[in-house]
């Protein structure tokens, strides 16, 4: 009996000791889902150092080793929730640590959406293969934490929902043919939805 009374007397402090995610200071959640309503930009990236990447702009020239790739942001909306603040603790009897997390909008990812086709079309000639016009998957990985996969390799797999908000892909080789690289992305998602959308050049040099 002594023992119960200790471990509810231990639950009970620890109860009313509790923080509440006020005290997180997490910014206020619109939802915890997200839904797709097109794509909202293209951007290339530049390596920077190993850790991180740079914007290009219009016309900027970059080799294919500093390359980071294509980010295909979504333009999305969020499901709401019905908490205002949302965040996540950890707590350890063992290691007496508690800890709070902000968590974001749309951290659970989409509710419904996978992707179920994507398309990516050289808008310039690129090389002896791929015409203006032409679809260049098979010149492209898509980045899919932790692994790096072949673009078509990835799409005959069943796609699991989206988790985030936009989707990362890179060239495997620089375009020869012009060294201008401008494309056009088509997404096609499990709902029936098609969005497209072009991105600004850029110059790969030799």
């Amino acid at each position: 009996m002594k023992s119960k009374a200790l471990f509810l007397t231990i639950l009970l402090a620890i109860g009313l000791g509790f923080p509440n995610c006020d005290d997180c200071k997490c910014d206020p959640v619109e939802g915890e889902y997200f839904d797709v309503q097109g794509i909202s930009r293209l951007v290339n990236y530049k390596k920077r150092g190993t850790c991180c990447a740079d914007a290009l702009k219009e016309g900027d020239a970059i080799k294919l080793s500093q390359y980071s790739g294509l980010s295909i942001n979504l333009d999305v909306n969020y499901i709401s929730n019905n908490m205002k603040h949302q965040c996540k603790w950890d707590f350890s009897l063992i290691n007496e640590a508690l800890a709070c997390e902000c968590v974001y909008n749309g951290w659970l990812g989409s509710k419904e959406e996978k992707l179920d086709d994507l398309t990516i079309i050289t808008l310039n000639d690129f090389d002896a293969e791929h015409m203006a016009n032409d679809t260049i998957n098979d010149l492209m990985t898509i980045s899919k934490y932790p692994d790096i996969l072949d673009l078509n390799d990835f799409l005959s797999q069943d796609t699991a929902l989206l988790d985030y908000e936009s989707i990362s892909v890179k060239l495997k080789k620089a375009p020869a043919a012009n060294k201008e690289f401008k494309v056009k992305v088509i997404i096609t998602l499990s709902t029936g939805e098609i969005y497209d959308a072009e991105s600004t050049p850029i110059i790969f040099e030799d």
